[in-house]
Formats: structure tokens, C-alpha cells, sequence
């Protein structure tokens, strides 16, 4: 399903504007990326584009997990966003009982023989609590589960708890009172990512799109690191300028 297709019937139900949208949807088209992980998934607004991707490169499944308890919370919901653009075969909603720590546990267990972790995802995107505890032990756990050459993507990079404060008291069970000035003042996700996934030896390619709020790094095993911060652009300008960059080390050997 083309993109201006799927944006017709989705484009005006949160949580994913067009800009992000669109980036991801080509990124999947364009890498081929057909076994992804969505953490967190609120109305399926962001599944729906994906699925409308694994649709257009011809196949594909998104395990899109997220908590039992807020199903009727989000209306639409994502089993009638995807009903509707008939794109169900693509997703398999899994509603969980406690967050998703734990169905990584259960996926990493599934995925365990001799000892060793199968890596079976070619995307995974964090998209839940943006809290550093959570979303911190979520990074290493799905980085067992993310295939070499893979993608990992965080949400919210700037958001903190403080500007959610005056709208309500808690954040996907995480109640603001609880935390200090600091949790609460410090965006989560940026520590997640600067602290963790860019310190991790296991991703080389590491991708801050500071217009669209969103990390991203791919798992390229490579000590060296390469480190964009973009504006306002599309998926081939950023892919093309990663590779590119790749491009000129190789030769350089």
C-alpha cells in the first residue's frame, strides 16, 4: 500500500505525524526491513503505516506489544485502525499484563537454545514509558532479539516528565510525585541513548533527527562510531549520508 494511501485513512489519529511517518515507512520499504518490534503502540497509528510497508514490499509480520490494561483507553484502538485498512495479517497484537520487560524476557527465552539468543528482528522501536529504568534494561534486552545490521528507534527524545505535568500525575504507570527534580527535568530517552546505545560497541551508526524528536543506531558490530544529527530530512538523505560516509572508510582501507 502506497504511502499517500495509508495516510488518507490514518493520517489524523495520533501519536506519529506525517514526517515521521513517512520516514519510516520508506525506511522499511527501502532497507526491506519485514520482522519488526514495536514497543508500545497506543492507537496503531505508527503499526498501521508499517504494516502498509511490509504490504508493499510484499510480506512481513510486526509483533506490536503493549498493556492489556489501556486498550479502551485509546480510541480508535489498534485492532480497528488495522481492521479497517485491512492490514491485520501483517500485526500481531500482544496485550500484556505488566510492560514489556517482561514479554522480552519471554521473547528472549523463546529465542534460547545452547545457551545463545537467536537475533530474529530487523527493526525494533521503543515507544513506551520514555523512563530510563525501563526503557534503559528494554535497550539491552531487544538488542539480544535485533539482527546485525538492524535498527533500533526511540521516541520522545526531548520529553520529560516535567512537561507532562498539569495534564496528569502519571505516565504509563510511572507516578510524577514519585521521581526527583532531576528524573523528573531530565529527558529519559536522550540518557537512554547518549548513555547507553551510543556507548554500546554493538552500534556503529548512530542517528538523532532533532526535528522529529526521534534516535536511532544501527547494530553494526563496528568499535567506530558515526554520529549524525539531522534537521528536517527525509529517509534517502539520511540513509544516502550514512552510507555514503561508510563508503569513503571502505575504500580508505
Amino acid at each position: 500500500m502506497k504511502f499517500q494511501k495509508i495516510f488518507s485513512i490514518v493520517g489524523h489519529v495520533p501519536y506519529i505525524g506525517e514526517k515521521n511517518a513517512n520516514f519510516l515507512y520508506d525506511l522499511i520499504v527501502k532497507e526491506k526491513l519485514s520482522n519488526i518490534l514495536e514497543l508500545g503502540i497506543a492507537h496503531g497509528t505508527a503499526t498501521c503505516y508499517m504494516a502498509a510497508a511490509l504490504h508493499e514490499i510484499g510480506g512481513g509480520k510486526i509483533t506490536a506489544v503493549d498493556l492489556l490494561e489501556v486498550k479502551d483507553e485509546f480510541k480508535p484502538s489498534a485492532e480497528e485502525q488495522l481492521e479497517k485498512t485491512a492490514l491485520t495479517e501483517f500485526v500481531n497484537i500482544v496485550r500484556t499484563q505488566t510492560g514489556y520487560t517482561w514479554f522480552l524476557h519471554d521473547d528472549i527465552a523463546k529465542n534460547t537454545s545452547n545457551g545463545v539468543c537467536r537475533e530474529v528482528y530487523d527493526l525494533v522501536i521503543i515507544d513506551g514509558p520514555k523512563n530510563w529504568t525501563i526503557d534503559g534494561a528494554a535497550f539491552f534486552f531487544a538488542d539480544k532479539l535485533l539482527k546485525k545490521d538492524g535498527w533500533i528507534i526511540f521516541d520522545d527524545y526531548n520529553w520529560t516528565y516535567a512537561s507532562a505535568n498539569g495534564r496528569r500525575d502519571s505516565t504509563d504507570g510511572i507516578t510524577h510525585r514519585s521521581l526527583s527534580n532531576d528524573e523528573q527535568e531530565t529527558p529519559h530517552i536522550r540518557e537512554v541513548f547518549e548513555l547507553l546505545v551510543k556507548q554500546h560497541p554493538g552500534y556503529g551508526k548512530l542517528l538523532l533527527l532533532e526535528g522529529q524528536d526521534w534516535a536511532m543506531a544501527k547494530k553494526t558490530k563496528e568499535n567506530k562510531k558515526d554520529y549524525t544529527v539531522a534537521y528536517n530530512v527525509n529517509t534517502r538523505d539520511i540513509l544516502s549520508k550514512v552510507f555514503m560516509r561508510l563508503y569513503r572508510k571502505l575504500r580508505g582501507r
